[in-house]
């Protein structure tokens, strides 16, 4: 390090660390990389590049080790995947589901720092599924066997007739590589189109206002699922991650304070409150000498009723107003996959895509949150430019395996969802509206014998 470096007939002397602060060695290195980019780098290096390095290879190492770790602990995991049928005759409407999530989310049980980096513990996900199979529909639950008996409660607790079976995870009956001799397939995730403070509409948005009649946004869903003939299949998913929930309540004030024109109160380091001090303490000596203060220094006071939120339009009230809205209901991160997949002879994406984006396009408001199927990184798309076959097939293949494998973290980024959203997106047959013939219900309603019953 004591060597001079020659670079583009510059001198730069070996030296220590200072030396970044003079703009006329970085000159002469810039100048360098011109002519030899070598000897530029190592001048880099020499002078304190090392530690760049170092600091990038331990940021490497250390989600590579915890990826490590949370891949074994993952596969040792226990998962149960649960059949759900409601009798013929229920009359829930989406608030038991809305209630059902609630009771969920005390699934809720993060790892402590030394699970997380030593164990690889990681929270438990649930998973929501509506299926057809050849047009044959079956609503499903796949969660951990730690978290089967809270499940199962909280739909008992619900629907008190419902039938829910343990069944084999039907993923594994279609490939996963693609191009395949058999199967072609179909496949997005569904992404929010700005912040997720703000909420999708709700099941209360589907109520009609005059007769109090649900209109379920599901019914167009599950008709079309309904109509697949031989051969072809169609996968729903929500993947449901129970949170805490104060790093949403702080995204959701941050936006309210911003449509409303509120300054966010800006929290210091120590540091920062080590400098302010001797900056506050000479403006407080100066006010006790020279009398006055904020008015009197010239500062600009701020009026609380000069804020914008004291002239916020109907419709900017109608935004605000919804944000504390979903603000007040429990939060889970969410992802939400959709694949069609069907044998080469029988394959017709558009019998499908299109009732299931017009399913999704009902929960959207252009003044709140919209949701859209993502096609420029991972799903299926028809707007690829370069290699489109080669690319579109490996992304049906990530597709797949994210979906079998209930992947909370692979393809687009998790978004939040209140209760009461989740459940206008995946709920129960309202079977008073939904006719889709081949939606599997149990036959009527199990009740206790009579206590008179006589025996033999």
């Amino acid at each position: 390090m004591g060597e001079d470096i020659l670079l583009s007939d510059v001198r730069v002397g070996g030296g220590g660390f200072f030396e970044w602060l003079d703009p006329g060695q970085w000159i002469s290195v810039l100048v360098g990389l011109g002519d030899n980019p070598l000897q530029a780098m190592w001048w880099f290096i020499a002078h304190g590049g090392w530690v760049i390095l170092v600091l990038i290879f331990l940021w490497m190492l250390k989600y590579s080790w915890l990826n490590y770790i949370t891949s074994k602990a993952a596969a040792k995991k226990e998962w149960v995947l649960l059949a759900i049928d409601v009798p013929r005759a229920s009359e829930q409407t989406c608030k038991a589901i809305d209630n059902m999530f609630a009771h969920m989310a005390g699934g809720h049980s993060p790892p402590t720092f030394l699970e997380k980096w030593t164990a690889g513990h990681v929270q438990d996900t649930i998973t929501l599924e509506i299926i057809s199979i050849e047009g044959h529909l079956q609503y499903l639950i796949r969660t951990s066997s730690k978290l089967r008996d809270l499940v199962e409660a909280s739909i008992y607790a619900q629907y008190p007739e419902a039938e829910i079976t343990m069944v084999e995870d039907y993923t594994r009956m279609v490939p996963d590589q693609y191009p395949n001799d058999l199967y072609d397939c179909f496949g997005t995730e569904m992404v929010p189109v700005k912040s997720d403070a703000y909420p999708l509409k709700t099941y209360l948005d589907f109520e009609d206002s005059l007769s109090g009649e649900f209109k379920d946004p599901l019914a167009v869903l599950l008709e079309a699922m309904s109509r697949l003939g031989p051969g072809e299949q169609c996968w729903y998913q929500i993947v449901l991650t129970p949170i805490d929930q104060k790093a949403f309540v702080a995204k959701a004030q941050k936006e309210i304070m911003k449509l409303t024109g509120q300054k966010a109160p800006v929290k210091k380091n120590l540091v920062e409150k080590a400098l302010d001090l001797p900056i506050q303490a000479m403006s407080t000596v100066a006010d006790v000498a020279f009398g006055g203060g904020d008015a009197a220094s010239g500062k600009k006071v701020d009026n609380p009723l000069q804020s914008r939120m004291w002239n916020l339009t109907p419709g900017e009230r109608k935004v605000v107003e919804a944000i504390e809205k979903k603000m007040g209901h429990i939060q889970y991160e969410v992802k939400l996959r959709f694949l069609y997949i069907a044998k080469h002879e029988v394959f017709t994406k558009s019998k499908i895509l299109q009732s299931f984006v017009g399913s999704m396009k009902q929960y959207n408001s252009n003044d709140l949150l919209s949701i859209k199927p993502e096609g420029k990184y991972i799903g299926v798309s028809s707007a690829i430019v370069l290699f489109k076959e080669r690319r579109n097939n490996d992304r049906k293949g990530k597709l797949v395996r994210a979906y079998r494998n209930r992947s909370n973290w692979a393809g687009a980024s998790r978004f939040h969802l209140g209760t009461d959203e989740i459940a206008a997106l995946w709920h129960l047959p309202v079977v008073m509206q939904v006719k889709a013939p081949q939606l599997k219900k149990t036959e009527a309603k199990k009740a206790e014998p009579p206590i008179n019953i006589p025996f033999a």
